[in-house]
């Protein structure tokens, strides 16, 4: 069966469990892989015993994600709008929408290295850096957000593109072989290669080889399928018709805005934790490590399932819509449930598997027992969001995307420390995501009552 065929099967007729874990399992251990990989350097650094070093990786963490923004810019926007223009039976559309979001990508990436280069030292004390840390964050920014922008935007990017018309697993196999590259690539670099002190070094040299070799996987998979109707490389295929740039940016952007919300979130938790050491930064980026196995799990299942749910939108097909809304909503929830439990319970050994030092395990136990509560609401606001995005309704995607990180968890930051000290800053989290659940509770039977009556 062709990849042609696979997909059109999977989007119109399979059933729905099987369409979702069709789609939705390649994405959920893509997403794990990466988690594991993200432990590495953590673990890895942490054996180290060196609190300044894993402060470095925390403080480092929000500002690479912005990659990940503008890959989501770029590959969720590109992906709502591929799929939905497949399900409007319009190919060339989405193989103009796969150009422009590709090379758009390419784009931004290069700027956001040539921002790095010009004011590194600017930002590194402005996300949370200080003396002790410094040197370890210069050198980790140069391989992982200078070298390394284009690979790990481009590994992140393909990924969305290529999982646009269904080709989940072959999407996987490329981000997952980054992933477990890193997990080999960093002992190797860490304490062979280079010398005792340069961890961090390390870590970010791995990180960029890995992300360079899943891109080149990309490129010669993007190669060999050059006659797919919506695969290409070439960049004449890029369109600025057909409303192709706002369609793109206007579910691209939320998502975006998403990420970089949660890294300035990030950054503002790291500022406001600082004064109580570095013990205490390193005790947030554990816990906050620990609590990605929810949150990119639920992440994984939501972005795997987006391109059924756009293609089911724009072929309008809303009975079997809602059926694949209902099933992948169950799962996330449950599985936020189970985490929520697992967390509370194994907080403490599950911080000292990857620093011993005391200061960081007390403070990251205590951080993770309130974290964890946040984890089966964010699985219905992943959910109902990208329901949002896959059907381009741009408005609601937009409410919840700023209200969840930024508009309610930031101010609840500083009203919170204030009220109650450092404890304050984490329940932050859980706070804004009962905000942002009763939001979309709200949005989606609003947008399900529409669906009833067309």
């Amino acid at each position: 069966m062709s990849n042609q065929t696979r997909s059109k099967y999977i989007f119109e007729e399979a059933p729905i469990p099987n369409a979702v874990m069709t789609l939705a399992i390649p994405t959920i251990i893509t997403q794990l892989i990466n988690i594991i990989y993200n432990y590495a350097d953590t673990w890895y650094v942490g054996r180290t015993g060196s609190a300044a070093m894993v402060a470095a990786l925390s403080v480092c963490f929000p500002i690479f994600v912005i990659l990940a923004a503008i890959a989501n810019l770029f590959g969720i926007g590109g992906s709502s709008v591929i799929s939905r223009s497949l399900g409007m039976k319009k190919p060339q559309r989405a193989r103009s929408v796969f150009a422009f979001c590709l090379y758009g990508g390419i784009a931004a990436s290069i700027l956001y290295a040539l921002i790095m280069i010009l004011f590194r030292p600017q930002i590194i004390m402005a996300i949370g850096g200080d003396k002790n840390s410094y040197s370890y964050i210069y050198d980790y920014i140069f391989w992982t957000m200078i070298l390394g922008a284009l690979p790990t935007v481009g590994n992140v990017l393909c990924g969305h593109l290529v999982r646009s018309i269904g080709a989940a697993r072959e999407a996987a196999i490329g981000m997952s072989l980054g992933g477990i590259l890193n997990i080999i690539l960093d002992p190797l670099f860490m304490f062979v290669l280079l010398p005792a002190g340069h961890e961090v070094t390390g870590a970010a040299i791995a990180t960029f080889l890995s992300n360079s070799v899943s891109l080149v996987y990309f490129i010669v998979f993007l190669t060999r399928h050059k006659d797919h109707p919506v695969f290409t490389l070439d960049p004449r295929d890029i369109s600025f018709n057909d409303h192709i740039p706002q369609d793109v940016l206007a579910i691209g952007l939320p998502a975006a805005l998403q990420t970089t919300l949660a890294m300035v979130s990030n950054i503002f938790a790291n500022v406001l934790v600082r004064s109580y050491g570095s013990g205490a930064v390193a005790g947030m980026g554990v816990a906050k490590k620990i609590n990605m196995i929810a949150f990119n799990t639920c992440m994984g299942l939501t972005q795997g399932v987006l391109p059924l749910l756009g293609y089911n939108y724009g072929s309008g097909n809303y009975p079997r819509l809602k059926k694949a809304i209902a099933f992948s909503g169950s799962i996330v929830f449950v599985f936020g449930c189970i985490c929520t439990i697992a967390f509370r319970t194994f907080a403490a050994p599950l911080v000292r598997f990857f620093i011993n030092e005391p200061e960081s395990v007390r403070y990251g136990t205590m951080f993770l027992g309130i974290i964890a509560f946040a984890a089966p609401l964010a699985a219905l606001s992943y959910m109902t969001n990208t329901v949002f995005q896959a059907s381009g309704h741009k408005v609601q995607s937009f409410l919840l995307s700023t209200l969840r990180k930024g508009f309610a968890d930031i101010p609840a930051m500083f009203v919170f420390r204030y009220l109650i000290g450092i404890e304050g800053v984490v329940l932050a989290t859980p706070f804004a995501e009962i905000v942002s659940a009763v939001l979309a509770i709200i949005l989606f039977t609003g947008f399900i009552r529409k669906l009833d009556h067309a």
